[in-house]
């Protein structure tokens, strides 16, 4: 599968799974609002919500995005989070369905989850294998 697949593949899900430890439970929560930047992987999110406080104690995450076929995609990574105006503007104007959500992107609640992934992995139930897939 090539990195446009994927894209193909994660559009199609639509949401993904985003799943963040505290370092003894783990966490997963559908999240939308996400774009690729570059060679990163951008998510939306309020400052308050859990998976901030958790990728602020453990700063590594991962993706599951699925079809309703049950193609899917593992991308999994370090993360930061974001509260740069800049990236905030890029992200908000990435996805138009954010503005529905939020009022401006200077909004004090509104973060960028900046994952850098180490590692894709994707299934195409063709044949019940993972495959790397690898960032352009």
């Amino acid at each position: 599968m090539r990195f446009e697949d994927l894209r193909a593949l994660m559009k199609e899900a639509g949401w993904g799974i985003l799943a963040t430890s505290d370092g003894q439970k783990v966490v997963a929560r559908p999240t939308g609002g996400w774009a690729w930047m570059r060679n990163e992987l951008w998510c939306a999110t309020g400052n308050s919500s859990d998976k901030i406080a958790q990728l602020r104690d453990v700063h590594y995450a991962e993706y599951c995005f699925c079809t309703k076929e049950g193609k899917h995609a593992r991308i999994v990574g370090p993360c930061k989070i974001s509260s740069s105006y800049d990236d905030k503007l890029r992200l908000y104007k990435a996805v138009p369905a954010l503005q529905d959500h939020i009022e401006h992107p200077a909004s004090p609640w509104y973060v960028v989850i900046r994952m850098k992934p180490q590692r894709i992995r994707a299934m195409a139930l063709s044949d019940i294998r993972y495959e790397e897939i690898e960032l352009v």
